[in-house]
């Protein structure tokens, strides 16, 4: 069995490559992990501001969590650009062997200030105010980004590839009328590195459709990905390693958010085929689930809401085990004697759930 109580947030919180994205989720989910946030080094100034204005506590128990110093991301040696609970830990077990996805997000940051950044409202030589001109400035951002996420829109993971969530955000928070016009400058400029970011992303992956390796494992996530997401052999380096570890349990597999990857132990350690697939289909998952996470915003994905619901145990590893299952049509997480996953053979109908679930985010899923 897998170890189902891995706490990510936890994790990532203790993580020195955790990107100041993913500390601002954790931070607005997580108050028992403020301290751990505030000494991080990817902790930004608004963040931290922020944090002692919600939990004036944690400042006296900052001391208490001592500071990590700063560690480079995960590279994947193809070099890709691109929550526990209802989303996943990505664990999957193989008999002392466990595979630990590191879930990721791209959610809350604290926007700029709408105050202490005065600028003037005095008009350009067109006539217009700098406020206007940053204001059309933005509106063409979004028209460019909107024609650019069309592009990749049927793509399971296209919610994680463009940055919706933040996006979004920048697309909110600058029609406040109460921003300086600085900050209205400030988020015009963020839209326009949002888009060229994502512009980028878009021609990296057209160069990326091939199975360099010729694996087994990397044609599949190829096929999901379409270039997007990522494929490296290095879990002894990448994953963290199980909680679970004094039964013998070693990390075989999990996934990351910069770049979007799947990290794996080497296909020789995976087992067979079938085994092989069952891992990297299992991880998968957790990306698109991710994805339909973002997709919907502030509201629960569908996935997540299936969880919630009781599907599948209740328990996320065993909705991304029952997708792998589904697409590989199989009955069975017994492969070359060995077991995988977290136990649960699940129903016909959640297999349908599946079913209906993968069309809805366009993962993968043979008829």
């Amino acid at each position: 069995m897998g170890d189902p109580m891995y706490d990510t947030d936890l994790a990532a919180a203790q993580n020195p490559a955790t990107p100041p994205a993913r500390l601002a989720d954790i931070a607005a989910r997580r108050g028992d992990l403020h301290p751990l946030i505030l000494g991080h080094p990817a902790c930004y100034p608004q963040l931290r501001e922020w944090i002692f204005q919600v939990n004036p506590s944690a400042r006296a128990a900052m001391s208490a969590a001592p500071a990590m110093p700063p560690a480079a991301a995960p590279s994947p040696r193809r070099g890709r650009g691109g929550l526990c609970a209802l989303l996943g830990c990505g664990g999957l077990a193989l008999l002392g062997v466990v595979i630990v996805g590191i879930v990721f997000v791209g959610g809350l940051l604290i926007g700029p200030s709408t105050q202490d950044q005065s600028t003037s409202d005095r008009p350009t030589s067109e006539g217009t105010t700098a406020r206007d001109d940053s204001l059309a400035a933005f509106d063409a951002e979004r028209s460019k980004y909107d024609e650019l996420y069309a592009q990749i829109e049927s793509n399971p993971v296209a919610p994680l590839v463009a940055d919706v969530v933040r996006f979004q955000r920048v697309e909110t928070n600058i029609a406040d009328p109460g921003l300086t016009d600085a900050s209205v400058a400030q988020y015009a400029n963020e839209a326009r590195s949002i888009r060229e970011t994502l512009e980028q992303r878009i021609a990296d992956a057209a160069t990326r459709r091939t199975n360099v390796s010729g694996s087994v494992t990397e044609a599949i996530v190829d096929e999901a990905g379409q270039g997007f997401i990522d494929i490296a052999w290095d879990a002894d380096t990448q994953c963290a390693t199980s909680r679970r570890a004094d039964e013998g349990r070693v990390t075989i597999g999990c996934v990351s958010d910069e770049p979007l990857a799947v990290h794996l132990a080497p296909e020789s350690q995976l087992g067979g085929d079938l085994a092989m697939r069952e891992v990297v289909l299992h991880e998968l998952t957790h990306l698109y689930m991710r994805a339909d996470s973002d997709a919907h915003g502030s509201e629960l994905g569908t996935a997540a809401l299936l969880v919630e619901q009781g599907h599948f145990q209740g328990n996320s590893e065993s909705f991304a085990d029952c997708y792998a299952l589904t697409y590989l049509d199989l009955w069975t997480l017994t492969f070359d004697g060995r077991e995988y996953g977290y136990g649960y053979i699940c129903t016909p109908e959640e297999r349908q759930l599946v079913r209906e679930w993968a069309a809805e985010v366009h993962a993968p899923m043979p008829q």
